[in-house]
């Protein structure tokens, strides 16, 4: 921006504080913005001192729109103002594409600061398709979305609409892996996933025979509940491996609850003792550990115990000694058998435990 559009740009905002400050406008004459803020306070919605947080173009547009909205709203609601720039390039659609996933990461982001019976989210947009992909992510997030009539002044209130992808995310980890790893040819697939492919084209996209994510199914694979599926890589030892290996029909309940271990230790909601259990063997020597012990869940005829170690800078599982049989588990794990050493030969087996995932 050069100094004389900054120049033009202060001009402007200075009349449009003069005119605020000698009441020359009225509410519906401001902007939806305002109009939204000054129903809520009319209504009796607005907190004595609310967060408004501004997602706008890093662009002039933006910059004048965030300059002016943040004056009235401390002047006018007394409120806190956060920013998060979002940048769009409709001349290039490919760019575009990743451009609109990232607006969706941040509002989701954003939205996850507060909580619906307390946040009113309001995807006015600059761009049209800020407001419908705005929409989505609501809707994913159980957010009403509110417009406002700016002649009337009136709060509507647009339900969430539930949208359910959990099962089909989960059903088809691999081929959703290998799209946001990289593009991949749409002929090397398999037939049931050319299928996948062509009915869901809200996640995917077929560009020049090429298959990738489209800026939805990018968005729903970044959120942190389902990063567990994507992000992590599992590397099993040779014991771990073989114990699998003879009890095949056990091996989606291992698969599962080597996720769910993952999916605990990222999101932070477990009691220590569930993923430090070697905390409940009093002899264990301490200073000789180089594993945690993971109490998991039972499925009626086995258990699952597991000696493992979590590289959380490569987002790694390292999974060390499997137990299925509870007994046994309580006389090796107060031995410090599968705590104390390494077992031989880890292996990659990522695409085997994400495949297997139900």
């Amino acid at each position: 921006m050069s100094e004389e559009t900054e120049n033009v740009i202060n001009k402007w905002l200075h009349l449009c504080i003069r005119k605020h400050k000698q009441n020359k406008l009225e509410p519906n004459q401001v902007s939806a913005e305002y109009s939204t803020m000054y129903s809520l306070k009319k209504l009796g919605k607005l907190h004595k001192k609310p967060t408004v947080v501004l997602i706008v173009t890093n662009s002039i547009g933006g910059y004048m729109a965030e300059r002016l909205l943040s004056y009235l709203f401390r002047q006018d609601f007394n409120a806190n103002i956060m920013v998060t720039y979002v940048t769009f390039d409709v001349s290039n659609a490919s760019i575009l594409n990743r451009q609109i996933g990232e607006y969706m990461s941040k509002l989701t982001h954003a939205l996850r600061q507060g909580e619906p019976n307390t946040t009113c989210f309001v995807p006015l947009g600059g761009y049209k398709f800020m407001t419908s992909y705005g929409y989505i992510v609501g809707s994913i997030l159980k957010y009403p979305t509110v417009y406002v009539n700016e002649h009337a002044q009136q709060l509507i209130q647009i339900p969430w609409v539930p949208i359910d992808v959990e099962k089909f995310i989960e059903g088809n980890a691999t081929l959703l892996r290998k799209c946001l790893n990289d593009f991949i040819e749409f002929e090397k697939l398999h037939h049931q996933e050319k299928e996948i492919v062509s009915s869901h084209p809200y996640v995917f996209e077929i560009e020049e025979g090429l298959v990738g994510l489209t800026p939805f199914g990018q968005f729903l694979l970044e959120q942190s509940d389902r990063s567990h599926i994507f992000n992590t890589q599992y590397y099993l030892s040779d014991q771990v491996r073989n114990l699998i290996k003879n009890q095949q029909d056990q091996s989606i309940f291992v698969a599962q609850q080597m996720q769910e271990l993952v999916k605990k230790i990222k999101l932070h909601e477990h009691p220590d003792l569930e993923l430090m259990h070697e905390k409940d063997f009093d002899k264990l020597d301490r200073s000789k550990m180089k594993y945690h012990l993971y109490k998991g869940a039972s499925n009626g005829r086995h258990v699952f115990r597991l000696a493992y170690r979590y590289d959380s800078s490569n987002q790694r599982l390292y999974a060390n000694y499997l137990w299925l049989n509870h007994d046994r588990y309580e006389r090796e794990a107060a031995k410090g058998i599968g705590i104390y050493d390494d077992e031989a030969d880890f292996r990659d087996v990522t695409e085997e435990i994400v495949g297997k995932y139900l």
